[in-house]
């Protein structure tokens, strides 16, 4: 039995990810589970969902308390499994509730980067110690790593478990027909399909998404010509309001839209002028993935990740400087522009899901 474990089934890349997975494995013949802390959220058909815990809890330690206790009830119940921690927001709860469990081999799926070295990124001094401290006791830990881009393997906390042949790098990869299908619908929002052009940017409304510096950039833009900004994502700790208020202080609130989380981005990404990625930090982000589906401009920071790879050093989308608003704000007017855009074209071949599938089923096996 294979368990795919992620606290909740919410609207991010790293949900969309254990959903191929999930669904990938079940096609090559191997028995999975998803368990999820929090219930609700999209599942992913013909894989057994079990949630842990009747709903949220309004305190988040006490949340990740419970969810410790359930999950090691839920473990012992299934014997012999290969529980795969699928996102980093779930490593804490998936190797406390495992310790002393001898026939649950575990496996970590180190989603982003730890290290976020990008000069200017918000990583925090005892943050980033607590980050590689938990990343020290996953490493001894672990049966394997699997690090979803090659740019991770320079985590110093890895070293010694690549030594000992526990890492794999296993890239993320997408379906780019059923991305295609799914982009195919109305119109998704108002401002979309007319003018002035529509920027889009996805991702949950923190820090590491970097959207301030996006939105200076975005004035920056305006000053030169008519456009809008879309940003699809959650909202915590009123990190919308700061958004808001951020975009009328630059006086441009009014071409300004947050509508939240979708279940499905590609209509919007379709429908998009050009797509940004301005994050301080990534692991192998999805939304690049499926932006590149559906051939939309791209404009993407170089410390995301492993953007670079995917854009192929700039010949498939631009690359900048996640500090640089001026830069951010000339690569997006270059690619709203019909005579200097660069399309991803078929970059996205490369990406596939077979290679992705062959990797997991290797190492499971």
């Amino acid at each position: 039995m294979i368990i795919l474990y992620v606290h909740a089934l919410a609207a991010t890349g790293v949900v969309r990810n254990v959903r191929i997975l999930a669904a990938e494995l079940v096609a090559r013949g191997l028995a999975v589970e998803l368990v999820t802390a929090l219930p609700g959220g999209e599942g992913v058909t013909g894989v057994p969902h079990h949630a842990l815990l009747a709903g949220p809890n309004p305190s988040r330690p006490r949340e990740k308390l419970q969810a410790i206790a359930a999950l090691r009830r839920h473990l012992r119940s299934r014997g012999q499994a290969t529980l795969i921690s699928a996102g980093n927001h779930g490593h804490g709860t998936a190797w406390a509730a495992s310790q002393g469990l001898r026939d649950v081999r575990r496996i970590y799926r180190i989603s982003n980067d730890i290290m976020r070295n990008a000069a200017g990124a918000p990583s925090g001094g005892l943050g980033r110690l607590s980050r590689t401290a938990m990343a020290r006791l996953l490493a001894r830990d672990a049966d394997h790593l699997v690090l979803v881009s090659p740019t991770l393997a320079d985590t110093p906390a890895f070293a010694g478990a690549a030594r000992a042949g526990k890492v794999a790098v296993i890239p993320n990869g997408i379906d780019a027909d059923a991305a295609r299908f799914l982009a195919d619908g109305p119109v998704p929002h108002r401002w979309m399909g007319r003018q002035p052009p529509v920027i889009l940017a996805i991702g949950r409304l923190a820090p590491q998404k970097n959207f301030a510096t996006l939105l200076a950039a975005f004035a920056l833009l305006r000053r030169e010509r008519p456009a809008r900004l879309i940003i699809l994502g959650e909202s915590r700790d009123r990190a919308c309001d700061s958004l808001r208020a951020q975009a009328k202080a630059l006086g441009m609130a009014d071409d300004l839209d947050l509508p939240g989380t979708v279940d499905n981005v590609f209509p919007w990404l379709a429908h998009a002028d050009a797509f940004v990625l301005p994050s301080w930090w990534e692991g192998s982000p999805n939304v690049l993935l499926e932006a590149m589906a559906v051939d939309v401009p791209i404009v993407a920071s170089r410390s995301a990740g492993n953007a670079v790879d995917l854009l192929d050093d700039g010949r498939c989308g631009l690359l900048v400087d996640p500090a640089d608003a001026a830069a951010m704000a000339d690569a997006l007017a270059r690619q709203l522009d019909l005579a200097t855009a660069i399309r991803p074209g078929d970059r996205i071949d490369h990406f596939g899901l077979e290679a992705l599938s062959d990797a997991w089923v290797r190492l499971l096996r």
